[in-house]
This record gives structure tokens, C-alpha cells and sequence, in this order.
């Protein structure tokens, strides 16, 4: 998930700035709501061959079976993938492909909705609790805006189940005044369309599909790392999970781009979890990762598989070992509305992340891919204060933060907390 800051609607009185911003988005949606919206599964491009494909069926076996040489295997190929790429393909994982066509159904039934219908759940309608529909280029990344609109959703604790005073605690550096403003966020209530019908039933069932195999991925971690059985559980059991169901029209034209301070489809970035599980339509060449020297390779669109990348926190927990690589949307292709669906398998939201006793020795070349990894992530544009302190110290490997400080230095725009700066 990119850095997300929603802008604020237009006031009246603030000049012609803003007079053209409105009338450029008016412009965009008229041509955005001419777009063809693609069955999904009609035409795929080929998969890119450069990324490396992991399947996790050893470890989704619903009878608990366990095969332990296909569990060994698995481990180390998502080792092998999580320090060199950071993204791979993801088979194995069960789901079926009828369920993920009719989820990329219903999000285009809704993105295709009026407008005031959209913004019934629109997230201005309950700021607190930063769920809920987010209006072509609201987000923002790096301070540009992203050609997309959303549905975001996130877990429901219960209340009184995460323990907010810890963000106020080392390694946690919150004021104690941020987290009764943090409250309505965590404790918030997902905002759910009336139409199209049967949305929340397809979402949610391939939410908990997700979460399946988030968990999935910790466990083979864990074994890839030659941790103990279960070690990391603890941390991810009450995932505070996101989601983001994403419509991307294309990009439009350079001189409407420059008006309205336009950035891509989505902005570089990287997410600031554990584990971002990935389904796209067949809309070629979108989706972008950052390769090592800095260039940027396309993954494409792969029948029956996910696409999965590595968040901040395994960047922590790993001191470094494995990447979280940076990625970037841009949708191009003309005549085509883009659908993606997101799932965020992270951590409990009051989890402490510090760096783990790996035991696995690492690929040849190690040193130095950890030291690049790290000087990218500490001068990204993106980093927060929580996650530059924790990076600092994996050097000594004692680095650690609190995972609801990070996340909430991630979204302060969206919900006005407020964070120490750092000592």
C-alpha cells in the first residue's frame, strides 16, 4: 500500500487552482466512464519470467497434513525469492479462479457506479475511522496524486483487545494524547456498499481466503528462517489485515496531468507490513517492481496465481535480509478500467517487531544486497520515524518498533494523530 493522504474536497473562495482541479476531474470521470470494462480471464498476458514462482500447497493442506519435504522445499524457495526479488508468484494456494473472477466482477460493478451512490461509503462520510471509499485521485504519494479509486477495509478487533498504551512505551514513541485519537481507527467498522448485490459476502469470503494464506506464508517463513515452530505466531494471530479493492482508469494526458499535479496510477512505494497478497485483472503491464540497479520490470498478470510482496516489517524482523521492494502502478493502456485486489497480512496492531535470531545462512552476496536494501529503505521518501529507527538499529541487531506507530506515522493525513518526532 503507498503512503496514502486523501486530499480535502474544494472550498469555495480558495482561486482558480482549485476551479481547474475540479473541472479536470470532471473531464477524467466523463472519460473514465467510457471505458470498456473487461471480462476477467478473457486474454492474460504472459507471465514475466523473471520472477520467481512459489507454491505454498505444502502448507494449506485443510487436513493438516504435512509433508515435511514439500514444506522444506517451499521454505527454501520463498527464502531464495524473499532476498533476491522480494516479489514472486504465488500457486498452490486453493483458491479457485471462479471466485476471484466474480470478485473482479463485482469491483467493477461498483466502480462503475453514480457517483453519490460511491460516496455513501465514502471515507470523508467517517474520517475516524479511515475505512470506506476513496475518490479518484485522493490518495497521494510522495505528494502527488494517484489516478485511482478504492474501497478500503480493515480488521474489527474488539474492543478493548489491542493494548494502545504500549505505543506509548519503548521501543514505542506515541504521546499518550494520540491514542484516544487513534481509538475510533482501530476499533472502527468497515463501510460496506449496497450495491452491486452480494459484494460484502464475495469480499469477505476472499478476505479470510487471504488471511489463510497470510498465515500460510509466516509459517514457511518461520521455517525458511530456522525459527522455532510457531515463534512468530504470537505477533500476526490478531493481524490488524488491510485490504484495497482498486479501480484504475488510465493515466490521462500529459497537460491534464501537469494541471492537477498528477504522480502515476499508484506512486513508488513500498508496503509497510508483512506479506501484500495480490490478485489483477488481465490488464497488461501495470504493475511495476524496482529492480536492484534501480530499473523498473513489469509483472504481469498470471493465470491461477497471486502476486506477493514483502512489506516494511520483514525488513525489521530480518534485519534487512529480506526486501521490501519498492513498486509502482502505471495503468496505460487506453479503453481499459483496471481492477486490483490487495489483501495486507501484518501484524497485531500493538505487536513489537524487532529484529529475529536467524539461524538460515544467507544466499552468497548477502552482505552487500542487506546493506543496499537497507540505504534504499532508509532514504525512501516514504519511510516513517518509526521504521528509520528501527532499520538504524538492525545494524547491532537490536532494532525494534511498535507496529501501530508505524502504520499510524504511515496514514497521519488521513486521521490527524499526532506522533512524537523523534528524539
Amino acid at each position: 500500500m503507498s503512503f496514502s493522504r486523501p486530499l480535502r474536497p474544494c472550498t469555495l473562495g480558495v482561486g482558480i487552482g482549485c476551479m481547474q482541479q475540479v473541472l479536470g476531474w470532471r473531464c477524467a470521470r466523463k472519460a473514465a466512464a467510457n471505458l470498456s470494462r473487461p471480462a476477467f480471464g478473457a486474454t492474460r498476458q504472459a507471465a514475466s519470467v523473471s520472477l520467481p514462482i512459489i507454491d505454498i500447497a505444502a502448507y494449506m493442506d485443510p487436513l493438516g497434513r504435512i509433508n515435511r519435504a514439500d514444506r522444506r522445499r517451499s521454505a527454501q524457495d520463498l527464502d531464495e525469492a524473499c532476498q533476491a526479488t522480494g516479489f514472486f508468484y504465488l500457486v498452490g494456494h486453493g483458491v479457485p479462479e471462479a471466485e476471484v473472477r466474480a470478485l473482479h466482477s463485482a469491483a467493477q460493478s461498483f466502480f462503475t457506479l453514480p457517483r453519490g451512490m460511491k460516496d455513501a461509503v465514502a471515507i470523508s462520510e467517517a474520517p475516524e475511522g479511515g475505512r470506506g471509499y476513496q475518490r479518484l485521485g485522493e490518495n497521494v504519494t510522495q505528494g502527488k496524486r494517484d489516478w485511482h479509486e478504492a474501497l478500503d477495509f480493515y480488521a474489527e478487533p474488539a474492543e478493548g483487545s489491542v493494548d494502545l498504551s504500549l505505543l506509548t512505551r519503548s521501543p514505542g514513541q506515541c504521546h499518550t494524547d494520540a491514542i484516544e485519537r487513534m481509538r475510533p481507527f482501530v476499533y472502527g467498522q468497515n463501510q460496506w456498499p449496497s450495491e452491486p448485490a452480494g459484494f460484502r459476502e464475495i469480499a469477505e469470503s476472499h478476505f479470510a481466503r487471504m488471511a489463510t494464506i497470510g498465515t500460510a506464508l509466516m509459517e514457511a517463513m518461520t521455517d525458511a528462517l530456522q525459527l522455532p515452530t510457531g515463534s512468530l505466531q504470537p505477533l500476526t494471530a490478531r493481524s490488524f489485515w488491510n485490504a484495497r479493492i482498486i479501480g484504475y482508469p488510465p493515466l490521462p494526458d500529459p497537460h491534464l496531468v501537469a494541471e492537477i499535479e498528477l504522480g502515476l496510477s499508484c506512486g513508488e512505494h513500498t508496503d509497510y507490513g508483512c506479506w501484500t497478497i495480490l490478485s489483477q485483472d488481465e490488464t497488461p503491464g501495470a504493475l511495476e517492481a524496482q529492480r536492484a540497479d534501480g530499473s523498473w520490470a513489469k509483472v504481469e498478470p498470471m493465470p491461477g496465481a497471486f502476486v506477493v510482496n514483502l512489506g516494511d516489517m520483514l525488513s525489521v524482523w530480518t534485519g534487512g535480509r529480506y526486501a521490501a521492494t519498492p513498486h509502482r502502478v502505471r495503468q496505460t493502456v487506453q479503453g481499459r478500467f483496471r481492477t486490483s485486489v490487495a489483501y495486507f497480512h501484518e501484524p497485531n496492531f500493538d505487536a513489537t517487531i524487532s529484529c529475529l535470531p536467524v539461524a538460515a545462512p544467507p544466499q552468497q552476496g548477502y552482505a552487500h544486497a542487506r546493506q543496499l536494501r537497507l540505504q534504499r529503505l532508509r532514504e525512501a521518501g516514504t519511510i516513517t520515524p518509526a521504521l528509520r529507527r528501527a532499520l538504524g538499529s538492525c545494524e547491532s541487531d537490536n532494532g525494534a518498533l511498535i507496529y501501530g506507530e508505524h502504520l499510524f506515522e504511515k496514514v497521519d493525513s488521513n486521521f490527524a494523530f499526532v506522533a512524537k518526532s523523534e528524539a
